[in-house]
């Protein structure tokens, strides 16, 4: 199967107080995001994180290797310069920008950064980011895979598509002002 995550933030005491998560300390949180990642993700599933695995977490890639899956990131703010680079291995690191194309599945833009518009966002494709902490409204088409909109694990594909497909199709006006579906949203 195939994950999609985002800020998980490992280490970084001042997330639990700035995103009100329900954790007493950082050790906690950090325990209880590698259990439910490690509940839902098998060893050979895959995982998109896309980006603020950590924040100032000198044990980072001690968390990513205890985590199952076979795991891909595209980097957001906190993942550049060394923490990147000691990443990579426990991690495939990815452009910053990525389109995943597969059978089955519309094509799906990943970035940390939520995009106002995005490779072929009338046809039909997908647009999934971290950054928001789950504090900013869905648009059409674009889903909020971070641990604060998700209860703090990885989010399945299955369910990333039933949110986008769910959510409200926008309306455009024909030149005699009839209302009628953009295309190729809610196909």
């Amino acid at each position: 199967m195939i994950y999609f995550t985002a800020d998980t933030h490992f280490g970084h005491e001042n997330i639990i107080r700035h995103c009100q998560r329900p954790f007493e300390t950082v050790a906690k949180m950090d325990e209880a995001m590698v259990e439910r990642w490690n509940d839902v993700v098998a060893p050979d599933d895959t995982v998109y994180h896309l980006g603020d695995f950590a924040y100032r977490c000198g044990y980072a890639l001690d968390i990513a290797a205890r985590l199952n899956g076979h795991k891909h990131l595209v980097p957001g703010g906190h993942d550049h310069g060394k923490s990147c680079r000691m990443l990579n291995g426990a991690f495939e690191v990815l452009p910053p920008l990525v389109t995943l194309q597969g059978a089955g599945h519309p094509p799906i833009v990943l970035c940390h950064y939520p995009l106002l518009t995005w490779w072929n966002k009338g046809r039909g494709s997908i647009m999934l980011h971290g950054h928001c902490h789950g504090r900013v409204v869905g648009e059409v088409r674009r889903v909020d895979v971070g641990v604060d909109a998700w209860g703090f694990g990885p989010v399945s594909l299955d369910d990333v598509l039933k949110k986008a497909c769910a959510q409200a199709a926008p309306q455009t006006r024909t030149s005699a002002g009839q209302s009628m579906e953009a295309p190729g949203i809610g196909r």
